[in-house]
């Protein structure tokens, strides 16, 4: 006797569990369905048909055309495909691989060719959607060449957004909110204009470069997720009150916190909830120190514009001076507790740089009310960033070496040096170039420089 072929099996499964759900409608309807108000509801819906086939005949008439507008927004569907397709990985995979399909790969059948099958059988049922609903409504609102760029364009972004969706489903929390900021960043641009041609060639490398390395599929969620969303039928759950859930929640912030698992057992993220601790001590300072220079930036340059020059060199320097202060009392926040030095840095590092973001929001915000252009607001800013990003770590790495009475060499002038440059740049851009130049030790080592 020959081996069944999958797709035999593939069908045969399928035509399984549509008579049990079938059988599962058919007891629920017996259960708590009355005939006569069945009989007489369906003469209601046959009378609504004929009042609404004529409703529809006049508000064809209204709209036969009206829909023009929105005919160029057609190639906007693809960016939305990927957006759709990055927030809902979060918590469905798309493809309905359940646990029967599962069992069906461990025997002589293909993984790999169910999944083709179960993405085919979907996207089959979409095409008959789109031929039935959005074609139709097409062809009413817009011209025949719109609404055919506009099904053609849906029956593209449709299988891209499904296999999108199942690939992002077992990457990183943080992967799927890359792609749906850089795809949300490509859509912003198609609004301000920018070639269609160059946005879908960003997409292109987008989709490349998220998906060259092979990611193992989380098939124990994937089967979870979707054993739930298959057998949790609606209107069975509805009269009788009984959802079926999956057996772990697997929401967006569960999904997150399942990826961080084990990082509260981490040196770093000790070190981290200490210090936090230690700010909370010194509120008054940091509370103080942080509204004091976003007023430097913002207040003196709105009297006089090009004050900006001067304030924004002063702020940084007032900010850096205030953080490696707090720092310096690292004997006292950690007491006897042993002391790993990168780890204690990058902790305390890394609540400097959040307490800096509303100095770059004050920056932005008063560049953007002196009528400064995005172009050069962009350049300043990740010079600002590159800035303080090498030299508040220099900072930090004196100050741990004055506690420990370690000698060093300050070399002073790359950061004046880059604080004039950053003042300069905000007079002309191209004076930005030169701040990489002084911040970073072109040609020798970027270790510390002891003095014996």
């Amino acid at each position: 006797m020959e081996p069944m072929t999958t797709y035999s099996v593939y069908k045969w499964l399928r035509k399984k569990r549509r008579k049990k759900k079938f059988n599962i409608y058919i007891q629920t309807y017996h259960m708590v369905v009355d005939p006569v108000m069945v009989f007489y509801s369906g003469l209601f819906v046959i009378f609504c048909l004929f009042i609404g086939f004529d409703w529809l005949q006049e508000l064809i008439t209204l709209l036969d055309g009206r829909g023009s507008f929105i005919a160029p927004y057609a190639f906007f569907l693809p960016f939305l495909a990927i957006i759709s397709a990055a927030a809902t990985s979060f918590t469905d995979p798309g493809i309905r691989f359940t646990s029967s399909e599962l069992q069906l790969s461990f025997l002589p059948h293909s993984r790999k060719r169910l999944l083709t099958y179960l993405f085919l059988e979907k996207f089959i049922v979409q095409v008959l959607i789109i031929m039935v609903v959005p074609l139709p409504l097409g062809l009413v609102l817009m011209s025949w060449e719109a609404a055919v760029l506009w099904v053609s364009l849906l029956l593209f972004s449709y299988p891209l957004s499904l296999w999108m969706q199942w690939k992002l489903f077992s990457l990183s929390p943080i992967s799927k909110m890359i792609v749906a900021l850089l795809s949300s960043a490509l859509s912003a641009l198609y609004f301000l204009g920018y070639p269609v041609i160059l946005l879908y060639l960003g997409l292109c490398v987008l989709i490349v470069v998220f998906f060259m390395r092979e990611e193992e599929v989380d098939w124990g969620r994937v089967i979870d997720i979707n054993d739930a969303r298959v057998w949790n039928m609606w209107l069975v759950g509805y009269f009788t009150e009984v959802n079926i859930k999956p057996p772990k929640k697997y929401g967006i912030t569960k999904s997150i916190w399942k990826k961080k698992r084990g990082r509260h057992y981490t040196v770093q993220h000790l070190y981290g909830r200490i210090w936090m601790g230690y700010f909370q001590k010194s509120a008054d300072v940091i509370w103080k120190t942080i509204p004091t220079v976003c007023l430097i930036i913002i207040v003196i340059p709105m009297r006089v514009e090009w004050m900006l020059m001067f304030t924004l060199p002063i702020a940084i320097v007032v900010y850096q001076e205030v953080a490696g202060g707090l720092f310096l009392d690292v004997e006292n926040v950690f007491h006897s507790l042993p002391l790993e030095e990168e780890s204690c840095k990058s902790s305390y590092l890394k609540w400097a740089y959040i307490g800096l973001l509303p100095v770059f929001i004050s920056f932005i915000s008063i560049q953007t009310v002196l009528g400064e252009s995005l172009v050069a607001v962009g350049m300043q800013l990740i010079a600002i960033i590159l800035f303080v990003y090498v030299d508040l770590t220099r900072v930090i790495d004196e100050r741990l070496m004055m506690v420990q009475k370690e000698n060093f060499y300050r070399e002073e002038w790359r950061r004046v040096a880059g604080l004039v440059l950053l003042g300069a740049g905000v007079y002309h851009p191209l004076f930005l170039l030169g701040v990489p130049l002084v911040v970073f030790k072109f040609g020798r080592s970027g270790g510390r420089e002891l003095i014996s």
